[in-house]
C-alpha cells in the first residue's frame, strides 16, 4: 500500500511554519482576505452606508429646516413681543395724557365753581351790606325824628311858649344830628 519510503519522503517534505509553500499559502489567504474585506467594504459601504448616508443628511436637513422654521418662529415672536410692548407703552402714555387732561378740566372746573362762588359770595355780602347800611340809615334818620320830636316836646313843656315851637325844633334837629353823628362814629 504506501511504501514507507513514501512516507518518509512526505515526513521529510513536511514543511515548517515558515517553509515556502507554507508561505505561499499564507500569501494566497492573506489575498483572499484582502478581496474579501474589499468586496465586503464595497457591498456594506454600497448597500449599507449610502442608504444610511442619505437617511441621516434627510434627517440633518429636516432639523435645519425645523430649526430654521423655530428660529423664525422666535423673530416672529419677538417681533410681536415689541410690538405689543410698544402698543401697551403707547396706551399707557395716551391714559396718562387723558387723566393729566381730565385733571386739568377738572382743577379749572373747580377753580371757576370756586370764583363763581367767591363772586356770587361777594355779590350776596355787598347788597346785605347795601341793604344794612340803607336799613341802618333808615333806623338812624327816623330815630333822630323820634329824638327830635321827643326833644322839642320836652323842651315845649318845660320852656312853654317862651321860646317859638320852630326854634325849638331847628335846635332839636341839630343837637341831634351831631348826637348821632358821634354814636355812629363810636360804633365804627
Amino acid at each position: 500500500m504506501f511504501d514507507m519510503d513514501v512516507i518518509e519522503v512526505a515526513l521529510d517534505t513536511e514543511s515548517s511554519l515558515l517553509s515556502p509553500d507554507q508561505m505561499a499559502g499564507y500569501a494566497v489567504t492573506a489575498i483572499f482576505v484582502v478581496i474579501n474585506v474589499i468586496v465586503a467594504f464595497i457591498i456594506i459601504k454600497r448597500f449599507i452606508f449610502k442608504p444610511l448616508f442619505k437617511m441621516i443628511k434627510k434627517r440633518q436637513d429636516a432639523l435645519n429646516s425645523e430649526l430654521d422654521a423655530a428660529e423664525n418662529k422666535n423673530k416672529e415672536a419677538d417681533t410681536y413681543v415689541s410690538e405689543s410692548k410698544k402698543a401697551v407703552e403707547d396706551a399707557r402714555i395716551k391714559a396718562s395724557g387723558i387723566i393729566e387732561e381730565a385733571r386739568e378740566n377738572a382743577e379749572k372746573q373747580a377753580d371757576n365753581i370756586v370764583k363763581k362762588a367767591r363772586e356770587d359770595a361777594a355779590e350776596i355780602l355787598a347788597r346785605a351790606e347795601e341793604d344794612a347800611a340803607r336799613m341802618k340809615k333808615a333806623a338812624v334818620d327816623e330815630l333822630k325824628d323820634d329824638i327830635s320830636d321827643l326833644a322839642v316836646k320836652v323842651a315845649e313843656r318845660v320852656l312853654g311858649d317862651v321860646v317859638p315851637k320852630a326854634t325849638l325844633a331847628d335846635a332839636a334837629k341839630k343837637y341831634t344830628d351831631e348826637v348821632v353823628r358821634a354814636e355812629v362814629k363810636a360804633d365804627e
